[in-house]
């Protein structure tokens, strides 16, 4: 995904010059596995920005959003929900995560035209993602584990919610350091 990414940058198609439109309330409803969330969080407790301003916001934007609305545990998932998300900067190329850390589903949605921007040509790549994943399928498995071991009862959750769940476990070990 990211080489495809890159591909569609060489030829002028990438992020620069668009308004993010994609990570805002109007078309975000990403949406992380355990998997993603523990390495999203993970990275964000290794570059130690884990603190008090990235918690106030995580906890707004489900405020904002009405993303606290969690579903039964048997359900075992959300009904997805538009947000803006929590990392967008509101500026060109707004977010500040590198791509290696990007959920899949930012990794997957690419921009296909390359002078209009704000998301006009822009869309999610699912045969990407289903190749992905079909090369991956042991991470049914590891997501399973990590609901396990961190006491998840979702297989997707919007990015607030899921590093709010996981928040207590890494915000601790990033504090002893």
């Amino acid at each position: 995904m990211i080489d495809k990414m890159n591909d569609l940058e060489s030829r002028g198609m990438g992020c620069l010059g668009c308004t993010g439109r994609c990570c805002t309330f109007e078309s975000n409803s990403m949406m992380l596995t355990p998997i993603e969330a523990v390495e999203l969080i993970t990275y964000l407790s290794e570059k130690k920005h884990l603190n008090s301003d990235l918690l106030h916001n995580l906890r707004e934007t489900a405020f904002k959003y009405r993303l606290e609305s969690r579903p039964l545990k048997k359900q075992r998932s959300y009904l997805r929900k538009t947000y803006t998300c929590p990392f967008f900067t509101h500026a060109e190329l707004g977010c500040p995560l590198p791509r290696e850390i990007k959920p899949y589903g930012c990794l997957a949605f690419d921009s296909h035209h390359a002078e209009l921007k704000a998301s006009e040509h822009c869309y999610s790549e699912i045969d990407l993602l289903e190749k992905r994943e079909a090369l991956h399928p042991e991470e049914n498995e590891l997501n399973e584990k990590l609901r396990e071991k961190y006491k998840l009862y979702w297989e997707k959750s919007p990015i607030p919610l899921a590093l709010l769940d996981l928040w207590d476990y890494f915000s601790d070990a990033d504090q002893s350091e």
